[in-house]
């Protein structure tokens, strides 16, 4: 259960990471929702916000509840929005511990 959490977080994590670094805005047609002050730039620019709908879906695929409860779509819900939480902490701790600032 643990290794599966891990691998399930991890998964994420990487997706969350592809899909914030990834040109949006120069898609042919949709690339207009991703300029600045629209809703799918905000979406894609809060780690938080995205994890969790990456989450919410990657539950689905990996079958992973994490609350023990056999409700189709509410247990993804919650699976989605703890593990998101879990690692946006995780990462929050780990930039502060590790990351540089350099002030000018």
């Amino acid at each position: 259960m643990i290794l599966n959490f891990l691998v399930f977080a991890l998964t994420g994590k990487i997706i969350v990471f592809l899909f914030q670094k990834f040109p949006k805005s120069k898609l042919p047609f949709i690339g207009k929702l991703f300029l600045d002050g629209g809703l799918l730039e905000e979406l894609f620019s809060c780690d938080l916000c995205l994890g969790f709908w990456i989450y919410f879906g990657l539950a689905f695929l990996f079958d992973l509840d994490l609350i023990g409860v056999d409700v189709p779509v509410l247990s993804e819900f919650i699976t989605g929005a703890i593990t998101t939480f879990v690692v946006h902490i995780f990462s929050v701790g780990w930039n502060a511990k590790f990351q540089n600032l350099i002030i000018e």
